[in-house]
């Protein structure tokens, strides 16, 4: 039985990287059946450029309060698909994207709820320069023996930090989606939704959503066939400061939320918010940010 997919983008004053987003999703082999737009703008030019195009697929747009988790939730709840794929508004789609996720869905596999894909480009905008290929072998370094480390298996690692699998190319079953490449069946986000109690905009909102189908009990599948590039829009983006206490403070509320009963986790939670200082003593202000985090964390 063929599938229906919804699509869901949930964006922010971001018009033009909208734009190059929908023109990529619109290049799919396999198109999805339905595009939910959860838009947050200040201004409703994103509004009144959807009824300016006519599309071959179905179209609700929907104006949100703002918040990455609310409008996720908010997407899901206007969707009708039986599949519900999500990306972020400025990234740039293989083509077989949703040809592939919708063919893993559909062999079936018992307790299968969702798939994550491949980020193609990992170093983001950045150029690969002599210096930046330094400063990444020392910053992996001291990342690695913290347990920062982004990039692994795909499995949480003993302090409650996600690990994603988008330098290896086989497939795989794995515990970690990344926020702008995951899909799920619809009986999971039944079952479960984004933590809206997230504090800021919902940094490690993926983190959150990934435990949760886990612990609904549904298996997780990488299939790096299905890839795209996250093209990181300087628009809406956190200064060092901002993300840096963020990153303490959201870091603390989920292991809380999901980790803390596990004792034995407890020093590789201390041990990684040590070294999340160390990596950022490079910044005045991401280190000043990182101890406000800690200041918010320990004052409660």
């Amino acid at each position: 039985m063929t599938s229906i997919i919804t699509v869901i983008i949930c964006t922010r004053n971001r018009l033009d990287d909208f734009r190059e987003t929908l023109a990529s999703l619109m290049k799919q082999k396999r198109l999805p059946d339905e595009l939910v737009v959860v838009d947050s703008s200040d201004t409703p030019a994103l509004e009144e450029y959807l009824k300016t195009v006519t599309l071959p697929i179905a179209v609700k747009y929907i104006h949100s309060a703002p918040g990455l988790t609310l409008q996720r939730n908010v997407g899901v709840r206007s969707s009708s698909g039986d599949l519900i794929c999500f990306f972020d508004d400025d990234t740039e789609l293989n083509e077989n994207y949703l040809a592939r996720i919708e063919a893993v869905f559909a062999r079936n596999e018992p307790g299968l709820g969702a798939v994550g894909a491949r980020l193609e480009n990992l170093f983001g905008n950045q150029p690969i320069t002599l210096r930046f290929r330094l400063e990444r072998m020392v910053f992996v370094s001291l990342r690695f023996l913290f347990g920062l480390d982004d990039y692994g298996s795909g499995r949480f690692r003993l302090s409650g930090m996600a690990t994603f699998p988008h330098h290896l190319m086989k497939p795989r079953f794995i515990d970690c989606l990344s926020g702008g490449l995951m899909s799920f069946r619809r009986e999971v986000l039944q079952k479960v939704q984004f933590d809206e109690g997230l504090p800021g905009y919902g940094l490690m909102e993926d983190w959150s959503i990934s435990k949760s189908v886990m612990d609904a009990g549904y298996k997780t599948y990488y299939e790096p066939s299905a890839s795209l590039i996250h093209k990181e829009s300087p628009q809406n983006r956190f200064d060092y400061f901002r993300w840096a206490e963020m990153f303490i403070v959201n870091y603390n509320y989920l292991f809380q939320k999901y980790w803390r009963r596990d004792w034995y986790r407890i020093p590789f939670y201390y041990w990684a918010l040590l070294g999340f200082l160390v990596i950022n003593f490079h910044s005045r202000d991401a280190l000043r940010g990182a101890f406000v985090g800690l200041r918010k964390v320990f004052s409660k």
